[in-house]
């Protein structure tokens, strides 16, 4: 899936594709006052050769050296999927500082959106507001402290009273599973008391049937169709909350609908065409195996053979165009150091196996 069009594009920008353009490519906030970012401590010692590779490509594509540019200019969500990739890997320690620096400075922006955009002034999106209050936790900060903004309490006064992370917009709610899974890791990672169940129950209320997870909440008439973006993000937060039968579920259903050379294709793929592995779908469904206890060993074998000279990797390599991509190769290197969103950074969340007695049933 492109940046622009797929579901974690959406909840990069924590909008959909209705909003303004200015919102995807906004600027820092005048009241966005920089909290002090340091250098952090890599999560690692050691990365595989491949990981190093694609992180020296990622630094190369930043502009100014602290963050990317998409379509519509600055992308804070991409920015900070290159964070949580920088985090899972050694070697670039000084860049992943400035990153942060760029986003701690930005993060009104990016979770509240720009009023001058057309944005009600005190907007504020659950998908951004996770999945920062996550970056800032794994890669040493306090999500209570970011960019001038109280990022758990933000997401706490998100969640309605049926436990769903809602979006508040002028533009809508677009809040999906994938947001819903950044906040409940989010609140698993960076407090005491984790993820209220209420948070976790509303997640499985997008389970489907086969166990996977779909890129939007449930509307009633639409067909339930799981994606590997939403499963490995969802598989993630059910290790963190302790749901241990739905994530026994979501896990059956990334093995099944894993390729034999190890990659995943998106949930967009032209019935007319063949199907292709995507690098993105593959590196989130990776994150959820790994989680969830399983090899990725095929996985990093496929990554590793769709990289390019560069250290790059494109979005879906054997569509033709094989051009590298930021986007893709940030979150290749979560996969490809062998991490999860649980084990990032400092007090890492250390995954038990699952204990279900229950077959696969309806959720």
């Amino acid at each position: 899936m492109s940046p622009q069009h797929s579901p974690r594009g959406r909840v990069s920008a924590g909008i959909a594709m209705t909003v303004t353009l200015a919102l995807l490519s906004a600027g820092c906030s005048a009241d966005a006052t920089p909290s002090s970012v340091t250098t952090p401590s890599p999560t690692t010692t050691t990365s595989s050769p491949n990981a190093q590779h694609a992180a020296a490509y990622v630094v190369s594509a930043l502009k100014d050296g602290d963050h990317v540019v998409g379509k519509f200019g600055p992308d804070l969500g991409q920015t900070a999927d290159v964070a949580l990739g920088l985090a899972a890997t050694s070697g670039q320690p000084a860049v992943l500082a400035t990153v942060l620096t760029y986003l701690d400075m930005h993060a009104a922006a990016y979770v509240h959106g720009d009023p001058a955009s057309g944005e009600k002034v005190g907007a504020n999106y659950a998908g951004p507001t996770g999945k920062l209050a996550l970056v800032a936790k794994v890669a040493g900060k306090n999500p209570s402290a970011f960019g001038g903004l109280d990022l758990i309490g933000e997401l706490r006064a998100l969640m309605k009273a049926d436990g769903r992370f809602s979006d508040d917009s002028k533009f809508g709610d677009y809040s999906n599973p994938l947001g819903q899974s950044f906040g409940i890791l989010a609140l698993e990672r960076g407090t005491p008391e984790g993820a209220p169940q209420a948070a976790v129950d509303f997640l499985l209320t997008a389970q489907c049937t086969d166990g996977g997870f779909p890129d939007a909440f449930p509307k009633a008439g639409v067909k339930c169709s799981p994606s590997p973006d939403a499963t490995g993000l969802a598989l993630q937060a059910l290790v963190a909350a302790g749901a241990d039968c739905p994530a026994t579920q979501a896990r059956a259903w990334l093995k099944a609908h894993q390729r034999a050379d190890g990659s995943f294709t998106d949930s967009a793929v032209d019935p007319a065409k063949p199907a292709v592995g995507n690098v993105n779908s593959t590196a989130y469904a990776a994150l959820g195996l790994i989680a969830a206890g399983e090899s990725t060993t095929t996985v990093a074998d496929y990554l590793a053979s769709v990289q390019s000279s560069d250290g790059g990797l494109a979005i879906k390599p054997a569509s033709g165009d094989k051009k590298s991509n930021v986007y893709a190769t940030a979150q290749a290197l979560d996969a490809f150091a062998g991490s999860s969103f649980l084990t990032i950074g400092p007090s890492p969340i250390t995954p038990k196996a699952l204990a279900c007695s229950q077959t696969a049933t309806s959720t």
